[in-house]
C-alpha cells in the first residue's frame, strides 16, 4: 500500500549520515549507469504585483532500489532587494500561512505509487548530504574548522552534515541578523557538542577557515576570494553567492552536473535555457554579474559523481583552494533521500497507508 509521511517523521527516521550514505550510493550507481536524474523544470506565470507562480519539477530513477521519484513545487515567489543583496522568497501562500511542495515515490518493478510527503525536510538534507559528500572527497584530512554565512533551512543542514564526514573543532557563523546568529550558534553548540561562535562578519566567518560554506537565499556575493585561505575547500547552495572571483581563485572546482540552470518556460518566451530568470522577468533587479553563462563553464568541469567514483581527483594538494558549485538539482536525490526514508519508516511502522486502488486504474491512459 502507498504510504504517506510527513516531515515529522522523515525528520525521526532519517539520520544525517544515513542520506549521505544513501546519496553516495545514488552517485555512484550513477557513474555506473544504473541511475539516471532530470534537472529542474521551471514553468512561470506571471500573476500580479510583481508576483510569479511557478511548477517546478524534477524526477530520476535509482536503479539498485528499483525507485523512481518526482519532486513538485507549487509556489507563489516574489523578488526583493535590500541593502545591495538581492533574494528570492517563497511566499507563505497555502492556508495557514505554510507552503506547497511534495515528493512521489513509485516502484521500478510495478509502476505502482509507493510513498508521498511533503519536500521541506528531505530539501535541506538532500541538499546538505551533496554538499557533505564535497567535504568528504575534497576538503583536507585535518579540516576541522568551518565558516558558515547563512543560518536559515540550509545553513542548518549544512553543519551537521559536514560535522558528519569531517568532526568539526570549531564553527564561525555569520548572518545579517545579530539576534538569529547567536540563536543559532547557542543551539547547534549544544546540539552538535562542538564550539559555535557568532561572528559580526562575513570576512571574519571566512578568514581561517579550512572549510567554508555558504548557504544563504542570496542572489548576490556573500564572500570575496581575497577572505578564503589556501587549502580550504569551499560550497556553496547557488553560484550567484560566490561569483566569478571564487571561482577564478579555486584550483580545483567541482559542480553537480554539467547542466547548471533549469528548463525555464515563460510566457511570451517559450522553453528558455541558460539564462536566470530574473534577466527575463524582472529587469533592474540586482544580481550578481556573472561574465561568461554557468552552463557554459559548468560543461567543462568534472561532475561529483565522478568525485565520489574516483575518475576524477577531488584534490591535488594540502594547499589547493577547492570548490564544490551544488547548482542545479536532482530528481535521483530524492529517489536516494526517500527510498531511504521509506524504508526507516517501514521498519518503524510509521506514516499512513492508503488503499492501492486509488491510486490504479482499469482505464489504459
Amino acid at each position: 500500500m502507498p504510504k504517506i509521511l510527513s516531515n515529522e517523521i522523515i525528520e525521526e527516521v532519517l539520520t544525517m549520515p544515513a542520506c549521505i550514505e544513501a546519496m553516495e550510493e545514488a552517485y555512484l550507481a550513477w557513474a555506473e549507469n544504473q541511475a539516471i536524474t532530470r534537472p529542474r523544470s521551471d514553468t512561470y506565470m506571471p500573476v500580479g504585483n510583481g508576483t510569479y507562480y511557478v511548477l517546478k519539477t524534477m524526477d530520476g530513477i535509482l536503479g539498485p532500489q528499483h525507485i523512481g521519484s518526482i519532486r513538485l513545487n507549487s509556489d507563489l515567489i516574489q523578488w526583493s532587494t535590500n541593502n545591495g543583496v538581492t533574494k528570492k522568497a517563497k511566499l507563505k501562500s497555502a492556508p495557514g500561512g505554510r507552503y506547497n511542495g511534495m515528493v512521489l515515490l513509485f516502484s521500478t518493478e510495478t509502476g505502482e505509487i509507493k510513498a508521498m510527503f511533503p519536500d521541506g525536510y528531505m530539501q535541506k538534507m538532500r541538499v546538505a548530504a551533496t554538499s557533505a559528500l564535497s567535504v568528504k572527497h575534497m576538503a583536507r584530512k585535518n579540516a576541522d574548522v568551518m565558516g558558515l554565512i547563512g543560518t536559515g533551512w540550509q545553513a542548518t543542514g549544512s553543519i551537521e552534515a559536514v560535522n558528519s564526514v569531517r568532526p568539526l573543532a570549531r564553527v564561525k557563523v555569520y548572518s545579517p541578523t545579530t539576534q538569529h546568529r547567536k540563536e543559532f550558534a547557542r543551539i547547534y553548540g549544544e546540539k552538535l557538542g562542538i564550539q559555535v561562535t557568532a561572528v559580526d562578519t562575513a570576512e571574519e566567518a571566512v578568514r581561517g577557515s579550512s572549510i567554508v560554506s555558504t548557504a544563504t537565499n542570496s542572489l548576490t556575493r556573500v564572500l570575496e576570494a581575497e577572505w578564503l585561505e589556501p587549502g580550504c575547500h569551499v560550497m556553496c547552495v547557488k553560484y550567484s553567492e560566490l561569483g566569478d572571483t571564487v571561482r577564478a581563485k579555486a584550483d580545483r572546482i567541482v559542480v553537480n552536473m554539467h547542466d547548471a540552470t533549469p528548463e525555464n518556460y515563460i510566457p511570451g518566451l517559450g522553453r528558455v535555457t541558460g539564462n536566470d530568470p530574473i534577466d527575463l522577468l524582472e529587469q533592474g533587479i540586482e544580481k550578481e554579474q556573472i561574465a561568461e553563462s554557468e552552463d557554459t563553464w559548468a560543461s567543462k568541469l568534472p561532475e561529483l559523481w565522478e568525485i565520489v567514483n574516483g575518475s576524477a581527483t577531488g584534490r591535488g594538494s594540502e594547499s589547493e583552494l577547492t570548490l564544490f558549485v551544488n547548482n542545479n538539482g536532482l530528481g535521483l536525490q530524492f529517489s536516494a533521500a526517500g527510498a531511504a526514508a521509506l524504508k526507516a519508516a517501514e521498519e518503524k511502522n510509521l506514516g499512513i497507508d492508503l488503499p492501492i486502488d486509488w491510486f490504479v486504474q482499469t482505464v489504459h491512459p
